[in-house]
């Protein structure tokens, strides 16, 4: 059976590119073609399928960041391949949290594109075209780089990831052991320590951090 693949990127030449790639794979089957976010979901929500996600980070109307966090909460069998220029390591460490399978330059070669989707295909992740570290943020980690900034406690990162992911505080509470009551409290600590009020202005910040 052939793998079948969407791709989300709002680039038509790059897109018109990589879909002259993968056409040249019997093995793959190449679904529809989506310019932002939002009709990748809309495709899921009217019931299609797809083996693989392709996507870019930046999008218009729904970016890669919010694609990620609706596909592992509603669509989780969906493997899921970023393809981006924006590669630092807090980037690559905030799309594992949201899922992604594989990540991987758009300037990367293309027998790297075709063994990332091999290996993600095949069950496996594919993050070794990574940059160096190369400061004290990278180094430390996204995820740990807030805590040490903003104060936010191990507990909180834990439901700050649930957040991001779209998780509702009735599921983070089951998920996490934890009382609706216990999870608002942290999810409204953990705003006011950011300095945002919803969900957007959380995702805004955690862009300017990636460097996305």
């Amino acid at each position: 059976m052939r793998t079948k693949i969407i791709i989300a990127d709002d680039h038509e030449i790059f897109a018109s590119g990589l879909k002259e790639i993968l056409n040249t794979n019997p093995n793959y089957h190449l679904g529809d073609c989506f310019r932002n976010g939002k009709q990748v979901l809309d495709y899921f929500d009217q019931g299609y399928t797809a083996d693989l996600l392709i996507l870019d980070l930046h999008m218009p109307i729904m970016d890669g960041v919010q694609v990620m966090g609706h596909m592992l909460r509603d669509y989780p069998n969906v493997k899921k391949l970023v393809l981006s220029m924006h590669r630092t390591d807090s980037t690559i460490e905030l799309c594992k949290n949201l899922g992604a399978d594989g990540m991987i330059g758009k300037d990367a070669p293309i027998q790297v594109l075709l063994e990332s989707i091999q290996s993600i295909i095949k069950g496996g992740i594919f993050f070794n075209d990574t940059p160096a570290s190369n400061n004290n943020i990278e180094k430390d980690g996204f995820y740990n780089m807030l805590a040490k900034q903003y104060y936010i406690s191990k507990r909180e990162i834990e439901v700050l990831q649930l957040i991001l992911n779209q998780f509702e505080t009735n599921e983070i509470s089951e998920m996490l052991n934890l009382s609706p009551y216990t999870v608002k409290t942290h999810r409204r600590n953990i705003f006011e320590k950011l300095g945002v009020r919803n969900l957007a202005g959380l995702v805004n910040l955690l862009k300017k951090f990636t460097d996305f």
